[in-house]
């Protein structure tokens, strides 16, 4: 249980950043974005695990779609993948 409180955080850290950057780059789709990672956030914080991860998990390849459109660094690309090796990772486990 303690290996999979460690995932929940470390997911809703990543997540959480990756919320905070959308929100700055101020688009309305980032936007969107990013109230949507805030939804996802708060069903993991309330423990709905299973519909938080997959809402999260559509929500990192939309934020990785929209790195590689704008044409955002490659480093920048590393935190959608990141939060989604997470939710894998926690989905198997």
């Amino acid at each position: 249980m303690n290996d999979l409180l460690a995932v929940h955080i470390l997911v809703a850290a990543l997540f959480l950043l990756m919320a905070f950057r959308a929100f700055r780059s101020a688009s309305v789709t980032d936007y969107l974005l990013a109230g949507t990672q805030c939804v996802g956030l708060v069903l993991l914080l309330a423990g709905f695990y299973q519909l938080a991860y997959y809402l999260l998990l559509i929500t990192a390849a939309a934020y990785l779609l929209s790195q590689v459109v704008t044409g955002a660094r490659p480093i920048s690309r590393l935190l959608p993948v990141l939060g989604a090796s997470f939710i894998v990772l926690a989905l198997l486990m």
